[in-house]
């Protein structure tokens, strides 16, 4: 196994890249101990802590009521999880593969300013065609939450919406609320909302779903690939020629957006990929992204709050 392999593959190999070490062909332990022999550990390090807990289907949660004693401040939370046994001290601000079950268990830690970060794993099982039937098989399924603490107490699940409920009273139980567990997602994405977003983060768009009200129903439509639809002039002129027609081009029901972010320690290139849903209201990465972009995209929705009053429910595809 891979020291680094938090990092995925493609962003490995353009690391490699970046400082003339040729991957093709080559498996990422090899390519790592090169990048090792040229000086580059604490890139290594850094890049690997980026990828450590993945943004996977994301959703901000609010608590009914404030942090417990024991579990209010990150230094106490932490505390609280050492002292009930459920890490080792030394476990702090490390990774470790726990033998996994089907009981979640926490295989990450990292205590980050006013943050914790945590990684969780938890057995699943998978079935595939074998012969004329069917073999299932288990593996280790990965997801992570955020909690912030201060002024604002916020938790992230990193989590597809419909299993929330399952993580919340996992760590909400850890934390030491009171059953039952009363908390919520903070308020859906409007089309102002996700125009503002996509406006801040200077996304192009990729494709965007058009609502009509005739017996059509709805139209997409898809980009070359790096053209913004936002400002070709043949998007335009179609959607001109609808509205001709007396139909609205304004009922937008989900976008696909995209734009580049330039890691400055590494120097490497993250294209960036998202989809915002207005119709299910959900924001999702469609590719795997560091914490720096996490963060940044997390920063830009305080903004669009504070100007909407209204945040939406986040979400982030595996990579």
């Amino acid at each position: 196994m891979a020291k680094y392999d938090n990092i995925p593959k493609k962003y490995l190999n353009q690391f490699a890249k970046v400082n003339s070490v040729v991957y093709k062909s080559k498996s990422p332990e090899d390519i790592e101990e090169e990048l090792l022999n040229k000086g580059k550990e604490d890139e290594l390090i850094y890049l690997n802590e980026q990828f450590k807990f993945p943004a996977n289907y994301l959703s901000i949660c609010k608590v009914e009521s404030n942090f417990p004693d024991k579990s209010n401040t990150p230094e106490n939370f932490i505390e609280t999880l050492i002292t009930e046994r459920i890490i080792h001290i030394s476990q702090v601000n490390s990774e470790w593969q726990p033998q996994y079950t089907p009981e979640i268990k926490i295989c990450a830690i990292k205590h980050e300013g006013n943050s914790v970060y945590i990684k969780l794993v938890e057995e699943k099982v998978s079935s595939r065609r074998s012969g004329y039937g069917s073999a299932t098989s288990s593996y280790a399924h990965l997801t992570s939450l955020v909690i912030h603490f201060g002024e604002e107490e916020l938790i992230e699940l990193r989590c597809s919406a419909r299993e929330a409920k399952k993580y919340m009273e996992y760590i909400m139980n850890l934390m030491g609320f009171a059953t039952p567990y009363k908390w919520f997602m903070v308020p859906k994405l409007t089309r102002a909302a996700a125009e503002q977003l996509c406006k801040l983060l200077a996304a192009g768009i990729a494709s965007k779903h058009i609502a009509l009200p005739t017996n059509v129903g709805s139209l997409k439509f898809n980009a070359k690939k790096s053209i913004d639809l936002e400002i070709d002039e043949a998007f335009k002129s179609i959607t001109t020629a609808i509205e001709g027609l007396g139909l609205p081009t304004d009922d937008t029901m989900d976008v696909n957006c995209f734009y580049s972010y330039t890691d400055p320690k590494t120097n490497i290139v993250i294209e960036v990929k998202f989809e915002v849903n207005i119709k299910s209201s959900y924001f999702k990465f469609t590719s795997a992204v560091p914490e720096a972009v996490v963060d940044h995209v997390l920063d830009t929705l305080v903004v669009v709050n504070a100007s909407n009053t209204i945040i939406p429910e986040v979400a982030a595809t595996e990579a």
